[in-house]
């Protein structure tokens, strides 16, 4: 349900996945960093403060041996102008009084007795008014504290900047690896979608109406795809494109065999459909036939009443014509065409035939009633197909009529046709009142060769071939019992396409 309702592309897929892997790696080494060089400064600082310290009290033993004080603060001006990193340096001698110092003027009182027992403390120093530092405080003793001790002050700033420094250096890094990994992001997630796009629209493109080979080659030939493969060598997503082509050819060749399948299908119903109107075309052209012949015997009786042959050459001229629709409504019926799409009168289709089965319908006594509106929009289909598809109805229509005459034979058939327009669609309903069919059985009537007849050895296809042939016109076909008997088929034929 989730996917459903949520996409996320492929890019930002990556850029997350980019995001979340640099920033726990680059979060885990800044940790890492920030506490080991810490620490290395902290035991640099400590280390190199009290070698400093202690190889200042070494050589303040002698003067301080001979109170030779000038030249204790010269070694403690010296040691100071020597490392920048002191902040101050000072003796003391066994009972804290200062014998030399590096500071400006005195040394603050306080800084004297914050460090007695500690060789290490780091502490707050105010040099200046409002101004303080943070000082690395180191003490060392003169022989054994006997004679005193040297305490010097190490600025921890300097330190504290290397650190931030390079923290901030490695921050950098991060951030550049995060905009190097979106771009890689954005490269590798073109790389991809870019080809499974151009086969998802090519295959959204295919049109089963008007098939036709679609290769995806040339398509795939832009700046990016054509880097990545510089050298010639196939990866999955060629293989992915080389698969989809011949698929794509295998779908057109079987597509193609389908629609022969199917158009030899039609043209076998349509032929099952001409053994069935052969004893009405039969009957329609004998009755005219015979007329004909009544009508040049008369003539030839009295071949001098020109009236009286006047009116029979006029019998004869509309028996041949009568003869001759049959004929070609016979022949158009039965020819086979393809499926061509043009203007087409959806009530004349139905007249033409009724116009097949007017034998059939006389011989089984059926009535037709008519519905029809006063104006009846034009579709779009093929006059030929839907000719057939009303035809199978019809028969299955006057076969069941038919079968229920079995058991009454003074029943009479009706079939009722009623025309209507919906928003989209031309509609046609087809009623009849034969024997119906079981309502567990009527999912089944649309399945190729199924066939419920009797009376009659159906071939089971009639039913199938109209559903394909409405399909074919982006129409559709639903049968439903009638209350009081029989069934009704209803057609939808889309006004707008």
């Amino acid at each position: 349900m989730f996917n459903k309702f949520f996409s996320l592309p492929l890019f930002w897929k990556f850029t997350i996945a980019i995001v979340l892997v640099v920033t726990l790696f680059g979060s885990a080494n800044l940790y890492f960093l920030s506490y080991s060089i810490n620490d290395l400064f902290e035991k640099e600082l400590s280390t190199n403060g009290l070698i400093s310290a202690k190889t200042l009290a070494d050589r303040s033993i002698e003067p301080i041996l001979y109170n030779d004080l000038a030249s204790l603060n010269k070694l403690v001006s010296e040691v100071k102008r020597n490392n920048k990193n002191i902040a101050y340096a000072f003796i003391l001698d066994a009972n804290n009084n200062v014998l030399a110092h590096s500071f400006p003027k005195e040394v603050p009182l306080n800084l004297i007795n914050i460090n007695k027992k500690d060789q290490v403390q780091t502490i707050n120093l105010e040099y200046e008014e409002g101004v303080t530092t943070l000082i690395r405080d180191i003490s060392a003793p003169i022989i054994d504290s006997s004679v005193g001790q040297v305490r010097m002050g190490f600025y921890e700033d300097q330190y504290l900047r290397t650190l931030n420094l390079a923290k901030s250096f490695f921050l950098g890094l991060v951030v550049l690896f995060l905009i190097v990994g979106i771009i890689a992001a954005f490269i590798f997630s073109y790389i991809i979608t870019k080809p499974i796009n151009l086969l998802s629209n090519t295959a959204k493109k295919l049109n089963l109406n008007q098939f036709k080979i679609t290769t995806v080659d040339d398509d795939k030939k832009d700046s990016i795809l054509s880097w990545q493969n510089p050298f010639g060598v196939h990866d999955e997503i060629d293989d992915l494109f080389g698969t989809f082509n011949a698929m794509i050819k295998r779908l057109e060749k079987t597509y193609t065999e389908l629609q022969n399948a199917q158009e030899s299908l039609m043209q076998s119903e349509k032929i099952a459909a001409i053994g069935i109107l052969s004893a009405g075309i039969a009957h329609e052209i004998n009755n005219p036939i015979a007329g004909i012949q009544n009508c040049l015997k008369r003539i030839s009786d009295n071949p001098d009443n020109i009236e009286q042959n006047i009116t029979y050459i006029e019998l004869m001229d509309e028996a041949i014509q009568k003869i001759k629709n049959v004929v070609q409504g016979l022949l158009n019926f039965s020819r086979k065409q393809d499926l061509i799409y043009s203007e087409v009168d959806t009530k004349k289709v139905i007249e033409n035939t009724l116009l097949l089965i007017a034998y059939q319908l006389e011989n089984s006594r059926i009535t037709i009633v008519k519905n029809y509106p006063e104006k009846i929009p034009k579709i779009k289909g093929s006059f030929n197909h839907l000719e057939q598809v009303f035809l199978n109805l019809f028969i299955n229509a006057i076969d069941a009529i038919d079968e229920k005459k079995i058991d009454n034979k003074n029943f009479n058939g009706e079939i009722d046709i009623s025309i209507f327009t919906t928003k989209d669609y031309l509609g046609v309903k087809i009623r009849d009142n034969g024997i119906g069919i079981p309502i567990e059985k009527i999912k089944q009537i649309f399945d190729p060769f199924y066939t419920l007849k009797k009376i009659k050895q159906g071939t089971g296809l009639g039913l199938a071939v109209s559903l394909n042939i409405l399909q074919q016109h982006h129409g559709k076909i639903k049968a439903e019992n009638n209350t009081y008997g029989g069934i009704t088929f209803s057609i939808y034929l889309p006004l707008n396409k």
